[in-house]
């Protein structure tokens, strides 16, 4: 974290850190919260303003905060940041003893002026009401595969569900920490976007102060179960399409003439339970002459190929002909920028989106190529909403 960034740790609150969410998230303050992955600590961050910055195009030299980019927003990405004016850190579940912290730019009048606010509805965005038939989508998909229109193209779909009576926000959140542990589990709340919640598996990239640059590529999705990781084997469909997505990483490396990088992978993960298959890329970039590599990277890569298809372009058209809604922040990419002297952002899967005070809406996809069947695709969503909605109905 640059000096100029750094949180005042003499300046604290009254208010506890329940105190803060219920604060955000009633009157409208952009906030996130999140844990990552294998990690017992927990952190948020809320901005004291009603808009987040949408003219974010550097990681490098970013405030501390948390970013937020749709599914949509590409080429360039256009994240959004909700600053860190306060922030927020506990450990394991005692939100209780949340440390709050407040940036020596906001003044006590603003603090004020945010406890006498009035509440707001909690923040919401107007969404499809349905989509097409999931398995018909996939079936044209392989159709157009075998045209030759693209390899692989990623196609989703929501489900919505009622809030179960008390269901607690904070509470499930830190739930969901403790029973996915390899995941980063966050929630998010902006006034654009709405309330989100998620436990993803997926790295888009993370950058550290020792100037280690990493990003993943993730793909293949089997029922874990009881079974070990070593129990787990592959198809050839599975294998074919995390090479895809692997072989998409490699090429946004060409683009920038990127040849000096360590590739760890493919290797059998846990995420849930379910298992994927992944491989790792790290680049040392002390004495590289690319100064903004993460800025760089975060443009080409979002959406990766395990959230859109290759080629991009004509995977990107059919998903927007045939899906029938935007997707929103599901298969965006959100996370922390500046953090702890870290910038770690990940692909937004296993997500959900409270749509009003009774109902949410459960996100999943998957890769279609020409092997795929329509009915083990739908399956294979049906697999990755149950990581959310396995606890929400429990």
């Amino acid at each position: 974290m640059s000096k100029n960034l750094k949180i005042a740790k003499s300046r604290v609150t009254e208010l506890t850190a329940q105190d803060w969410f219920r604060v955000a998230l009633t009157k409208g303050y952009p906030m996130a919260i999140w844990r990552l992955p294998n990690s017992e600590a927990s952190h948020a961050v809320i901005q004291v303003e009603h808009e987040e910055d949408s003219s974010l195009d550097e990681l490098e030299n970013a405030p501390t905060g948390f970013l937020v980019n749709a599914f949509e927003n590409h080429h360039p990405a256009t994240p959004k940041l909700i600053r860190g004016d306060i922030t927020i850190s506990w450990n394991g579940d005692q939100v209780e003893r949340g440390h709050v912290e407040i940036s020596p730019v906001i003044s006590d009048d603003q603090i004020d002026r945010i406890k006498d606010d009035e509440k707001v509805k909690l923040p919401t965005k107007d969404v499809s009401p349905s989509h097409p038939d999931f398995e018909q989508i996939v079936t044209r998909a392989i159709s157009e595969i075998n045209r030759g229109t693209f390899s692989k193209v990623v196609l989703s779909r929501f489900e919505d569900e009622r809030l179960p009576e008390g269901f607690d926000l904070i509470r499930f959140f830190l739930h969901c920490g403790e029973t996915y542990k390899n995941a980063f589990t966050y929630i998010v709340s902006t006034n654009e976007d709405g309330v989100w919640l998620g436990a993803t598996p997926e790295t888009l990239l993370s950058f550290d102060n020792k100037g280690v640059f990493k990003t993943v590529s993730l793909a293949g999705t089997q029922r874990l179960d009881d079974k070990s990781l070593a129990d787990i084997a592959w198809t050839q469909k599975e294998i074919e399409e995390q090479a895809m997505v692997s072989r998409y990483v490699i090429d946004c490396f060409k683009k920038i003439r990127l040849r000096e990088y360590e590739e760890n992978g493919p290797k059998t993960v846990k995420a849930g339970n379910l298992a994927h298959l992944k491989t790792e890329y790290a680049v040392h970039t002390e004495g590289l002459a690319i100064d903004d590599l993460s800025s760089i990277m975060m443009h080409l890569l979002h959406p990766t190929s395990a959230v859109c298809g290759m080629p991009l372009q004509p995977a990107l058209n059919f998903i927007k002909e045939v899906e029938g809604y935007e997707r929103g922040l599901y298969a965006g990419f959100l996370g922390p920028v500046n953090f702890n002297n870290l910038t770690h952002l990940f692909v937004n899967l296993r997500c959900m989106q409270i749509i009003n005070d009774q109902k949410i809406r459960l996100y999943a996809g998957a890769g279609i190529t020409a092997d795929s069947d329509p009915n083990k695709e739908f399956v294979e969503t049906q697999l990755k909403m149950n990581t959310l909605k396995n606890l929400l109905f429990k």
